[in-house]
């Protein structure tokens, strides 16, 4: 398919995981691609890759915890490619598990400024940018299905994930008559880096895995299909939604709530 023919793209937190994943699926289907990340060697293999699909990639060093950093981001962005049609709030980062009584400022505050503060300054820069090309445009933003869950142990990360849900419905209302649309996507338990920690417990992985309806955890490129999709012009009426993309675990977290 070729949904994205054409199209250019920002992905930050693109270095790995679920990231280099949205990267090339949206080359695979047409897109050029901007890789954002601090990790610069990772951002290089991404764009490499993105190349591989035959598409431009263009890698730059952002750390989204500084505005500044965002603005130059889109800037470059929109003059290497010439425009700038999707962009994907992906970067984040986990807390060390510490629970909410021994958190410490530190700790807080780069989450916060990560997750949070950088989605929503990465949503801003996108948007005034397509605004200003009067040509629409698909915001993305990733959250998690920790939005929904409590977690004693990372509790700025789930705080963060709950804000995005919310940041995702606000923009929605400010863009649509821009022709820009803002989704937001929740992972599940997903094989990155960021859960390899948690995949390593004994025992965890199997708890996931028989809590999960669909009988497995999730990979990159489950998250990556549903990005490309929501980047897609198939998804013109889908905005302010938070897409669960979890092997219904979230559902069945529910279920067991009300009996």
């Amino acid at each position: 398919m070729n949904r994205l023919a054409g199209k250019a793209a920002i992905v930050t937190g693109a270095a790995s995981g679920n990231g280099r994943a949205m990267a090339v699926r949206f080359a695979a289907e047409g897109a050029d691609v901007v890789v954002a990340d601090v990790d610069a060697a990772g951002a290089e293999e991404t764009a490499r890759l993105v190349g591989a699909q035959g598409r431009r990639g263009l890698a730059l060093r952002c750390d989204v915890s500084h505005k500044a950093e965002i603005d130059a981001l889109v800037a470059a962005a929109a003059e290497r490619l010439g425009h700038v049609d999707i962009a994907v709030a992906n970067a984040g980062v986990v807390e060390s598990d510490t629970d909410c009584l021994r958190l410490t400022e530190e700790q807080w505050q780069r989450t916060i400024g990560v997750n949070l503060t950088g989605v929503f300054f990465t949503l801003q820069a996108a948007a005034n940018r397509m605004i200003a090309e009067g040509g629409g445009g698909r915001l993305i933003a990733i959250s998690s299905i920790m939005s929904e869950w409590g977690a004693p142990g990372t509790p700025a990360y789930t705080a963060t994930k709950a804000g995005v849900r919310q940041l995702v419905r606000s923009f929605a209302m400010a863009c649509g008559r821009h022709g820009i649309t803002c989704n937001g996507i929740a992972p599940g338990f997903i094989e990155t880096a960021m859960t390899a920690r948690y995949r390593a417990v004994p025992g965890l992985l199997d708890a996931f895995v028989a809590r999960t309806p669909v009988g497995r955890i999730g990979q990159p490129a489950d998250i990556a299909a549903l990005a490309a999709y929501l980047a897609s012009d198939e998804a013109s009426f889908v905005t302010g939604s938070l897409v669960f993309a979890d092997g219904g675990i979230t559902a069945g977290m529910h279920a067991a709530a009300g009996r």
